[in-house]
């Protein structure tokens, strides 16, 4: 049980003020009177029940105000508490699945078996929020769109794979056709995760100009990098000036460890972002005690104007 509005109660005291002083007023003595004849008089002022109730209908007004006072108060009790997510987030997860994704990681298994596995287990991690695909080589291509439906979501993960496209790294077309995603987002988080493991040798956009996009559209992008100890490979520095443009961090992973530590991190940030909205149903007793006061107040106007009217 809780109160909406507790200082009302502090009118409580004036109310006990003001009928202990009604009570003491009622409680004076009548002027005394000089008669010859004292038998009727006791006759008359015998203890009768309606003798005995006289300040009934002052008691029936305190207790009506008092539950005024307390119906003011409003008090209930909450039923339920639901807490929703501000929102939520959307996220376009956008994977490299050139040929190079083909190569072997420690521990075992290749770059795009690791991406698969750990892209499912990202996506695990966004209940309730919308999940993009898109994967890109010489050109991108949308597999998912934006979706609420998981299953579908984890079949295009298992898909991933080479072949579908001309080989090649178009990081720039990857990140803008994942962008494309997201421009009419409502979400109040919308994210594009990108995961390569070369550097950009095709398509007609950059990668610098696809990210100043998605900053012009309020686009957070998280990049990750696949290291080999191989020369060449991922040009890291890009990749970070990529996300640091647009509010994003970037990632390093050499083994599928790395990678499921850096796809939980991008989680988390997010998910720390997100408000909170609760809401509380309650069930109000207030309209119960106003009613009740009332049907005392209209009780002690019945007893004033009958059985205990103190003039004829």
């Amino acid at each position: 049980m809780t109160l909406a509005s507790p200082w009302v109660l502090l009118l409580l005291p004036v109310v006990a003020v003001l009928v202990l002083r009604e009570w003491a007023r009622a409680a004076r003595p009548a002027p005394a009177l000089v008669v010859a004849e004292i038998a009727p008089l006791r006759a008359a002022a015998r203890r009768t029940w309606r003798l005995r109730l006289r300040r009934l209908p002052l008691v029936l007004r305190a207790l009506a105000i008092v539950l005024v006072v307390i119906a003011l108060s409003r008090p209930r009790a909450g039923l339920a508490i639901t807490v929703l997510p501000e929102q939520g987030i959307d996220v376009v997860v956008t994977v490299d699945v050139s040929s190079s994704m083909t190569s072997s990681v420690p521990g075992g298994g290749t770059r795009i078996s690791a991406a698969q596995t750990v892209v499912s287990n990202f996506v695990d991690t966004l209940k309730g929020d919308r999940v993009g695909i898109v994967i890109f080589q010489q050109r991108a291509l949308t597999l998912s769109p934006l979706t609420n439906d998981m299953d579908a979501v984890h079949a295009r993960v298992r898909s991933l794979a080479p072949g579908l496209l001309p080989d090649g790294t178009a990081i720039g077309l990857g990140l803008a056709q994942a962008t494309s995603l997201l421009q009419d987002s409502p979400a109040k988080s919308r994210v594009v995760v990108l995961l390569t493991d070369g550097e950009n040798n095709a398509g007609q956009i950059t990668p610098l100009d696809a990210a100043r996009v998605a900053q012009a559209l309020g686009v957070r992008v998280y990049t990750i990098g696949f290291l080999s100890n191989e020369a060449g490979g991922v040009d890291r520095q890009l990749l970070r000036n990529m996300a640091e443009s647009t509010g994003g961090r970037s990632f390093d992973a050499r083994t599928q460890s790395d990678l499921q530590a850096a796809y939980s991190e991008i989680s988390n940030l997010e998910t720390s972002k997100l408000g909170e909205r609760q809401f509380t149903s309650f069930q109000e007793y207030a309209p119960w005690i106003a009613g009740a006061a009332v049907s005392l107040l209209l009780l002690e106007a019945a007893l004033r104007a009958t059985w205990l009217r103190s003039q004829p």
